[in-house]
């Protein structure tokens, strides 16, 4: 059987976005002033909590731990999905595809614990939620960086590439393990069909 039959490209594919993830440092989620840089500033990540702002205690201790978990978790899927890419019919390929997809997944939820943590955070602060997209006004008086006091700001919030590269690896990983399910099952088919015509009545 030649190499290049065994290789899988949607699962080196998600490979490579895994590997990206995994030493990438910019933030899935940014909070900022929308027109004063003084405001205020927050990046969450899946691998850490950090922000700029007057008032706000530092980052508990347990999400640098789960962050280097996330990390770690992402750096072996990586080595997973390349070894699975390469030999696609291995016989551990179901135990790595699964694993990855858990990985993929654990990755959303450590996004969601620091994000739940930024929420409460601030609704301790300053009894205010901030936006997951777009710009809006806080219904609250802020202290900024300079430590002047400003009413009603406007913030800005938005989801960055990392945060929809996951999905993108979720997706691939699937997309392979379905497309390989559809040519298990003509292949079942095929046997089937030479197997009647030699079948003796």
């Amino acid at each position: 059987m030649r190499i290049g039959s065994q290789i899988d490209s949607l699962i080196l594919t998600s490979a490579a976005v895994s590997l990206f993830l995994a030493i990438n440092g910019d933030p899935s989620w940014k909070v900022a002033g929308a027109d004063n840089s003084k405001l205020l500033t927050v990046q969450v990540s899946p691998y850490y909590f950090q922000t700029i702002a007057t008032g706000i205690a530092p980052a508990a201790q347990f999400l640098g731990s789960l962050g280097s978990l996330t990390r770690a978790l992402l750096f072996l899927t990586f080595v997973v999905l390349t070894a699975t890419g390469v030999s696609s019919n291995a016989w551990w390929r179901e135990l790595a595809v699964y694993f990855s997809l858990s990985a993929l997944s654990e990755l959303y939820l450590s996004f969601l614990l620091m994000y739940h943590y930024t929420e409460t955070v601030f609704l301790g602060s300053y009894g205010i939620v901030l936006p997951s997209s777009g710009i809006s006004r806080l219904s609250s008086v802020l202290v900024g960086l300079d430590l002047n006091s400003y009413a009603n700001p406007l913030v800005s919030a938005g989801f960055n590439l990392p945060f929809y590269l996951g999905f993108l690896g979720q997706v691939l990983v699937g997309a392979s393990q379905i497309l390989k399910g559809l040519q298990q099952r003509r292949k079942l088919t095929a046997q089937k069909g030479v197997a009647a015509i030699f079948t003796p009545e």
